[in-house]
């Protein structure tokens, strides 16, 4: 029997802000997935204020240190902050970096004390444009800099850190899991949450869960809707999250005289449920570095239409189709309609056992993690 240290290893996330996003809901699921007795997160965010995830990591025993955000004209501040910090913060067993133009920096402070640095891939290229280009070049070192690599999909490493690298043994995907149990299909849930929404069993309920920036492509998500009401009057769109093209995702709504019809839920902490609710996900993005929404939805056994932008390894159930973004907003309706006409075909139940077998729960995924942690301080010693 391998007696516990007597105090954990601590290792260092560095990050924007532990909001609700894709990166920052991975390394959460992580983070309660572990032996905390073991291993320990802390966080050095940028961000001043409270984000949403802090209370749970104080709770756990993370700690929360707070650095100002790189904006290029602050380079000379940031990097004597950045030196400061670990100065006075370097006893990590590793630095998991998940963040892109000032990671060459913090990379290049951790190694001034000997740390053992992981750079993370959470995303695939953007579209060509000019401020692309320059975060191209910003991340452009990363792949000279850090020790180890890991990337949500092969695209998502070699975009981040090039062919040499993705081909290298520094390098893996880290699949992005979830807590497949939380996502085992429950009726009663289901129920709870369309009484919430006020829908009854006649009405369709369609779901987009995401950030509301240019990636999730929310404009084509309600022309596709408003297509679909066309086909199938009773039913209604649940957005969850929040971000900078709210207002205009709601303009847009409004415009169209469907407002009654669309929620918006902003920031929920009930995701499963929400999606045990729904019938239908929809899931446009312009780009994606994996989807775990995407991930999500098919645990709870929702069919889903998803863009071909999205990682193929996210598309994981039979009741999954991807589609381009090119086609119009009736192609995509029309697809989710021939989805909605398979229900009867399949138990939902089942599904959350398929994702599990397929490798995505996050308990073993968590294990693989640690491994890569302890084995590097292991190899140190």
């Amino acid at each position: 029997m391998i007696d516990k240290p007597s105090s954990p290893n601590r290792v260092l996330h560095v990050i924007g802000a532990m909001d609700r996003g894709g990166a920052e809901t991975l390394i959460m699921n992580v983070y309660r997935a572990i032996d905390r007795s073991r291993t320990q997160f802390d966080f050095l965010v940028h961000e001043q204020r409270e984000c949403d995830y802090d209370s749970e990591i104080e709770s756990y025993g993370g700690k929360i240190y707070r650095i100002q955000r790189f904006l290029g004209p602050n380079l000379v501040s940031y990097v004597r902050k950045c030196r400061k910090f670990f100065e006075a913060h370097h006893n990590y067993c590793a630095v998991h970096v998940h963040i892109g133009s000032c990671a060459p920096i913090v990379i290049t402070q951790a190694h001034r004390y000997g740390l053992f640095v992981i750079a993370h891939s959470h995303r695939t290229d953007a579209p060509l444009s000019f401020s692309s280009c320059l975060y191209k070049l910003a991340t452009f070192p990363i792949r000279f800099l850090a020790d180890y690599f890991l990337a949500c999909s092969e695209q998502a490493g070699v975009d981040g850190f090039g062919k040499r690298v993705a081909g290298s043994d520094s390098f893996r995907v880290f699949r992005n899991g979830i807590d497949t149990d939380q996502y085992l299909f429950n009726l009663e849930l289901r129920n709870e949450l369309r009484a919430e929404l006020g829908v009854d069993d006649s009405t369709i309920v369609l779901c987009h869960i995401g950030r509301f920036a240019t990636e999730k492509n929310h404009k084509f998500l309600i022309d596709i809707f408003s297509n679909w009401l066309q086909v199938a009057p009773q039913s209604v769109l649940v957005l969850v999250g929040r971000g900078p093209l709210e207002l205009d995702t709601r303009q847009k709504v409004e415009s169209l005289g469907i407002g009654d019809k669309v929620h918006f839920l902003g920031i929920r902490s009930d995701v499963p449920s929400i999606l045990m609710a729904a019938d239908l996900f929809l899931f446009p993005s312009i780009y994606e570095g994996f989807g775990i929404a995407a991930v999500e939805a098919q645990a709870t056994g929702l069919p889903c239409v998803i863009s071909d932008t999205v990682p193929e390894i996210a598309s994981l159930l039979p009741t999954t189709i991807q589609m381009s973004i090119d086609e119009s907003p009736c192609v995509w309706s029309k697809a989710g309609i021939k989805l909605l006409n398979m229900r009867q075909c399949y138990d939902r139940r089942n599904c959350s056992r398929r994702v599990r077998e397929l490798g995505f729960d996050i308990n073993d995924i968590a294990q693989e993690l640690i491994s890569l942690y302890v084995t590097h301080q292991m190899m140190a010693e």
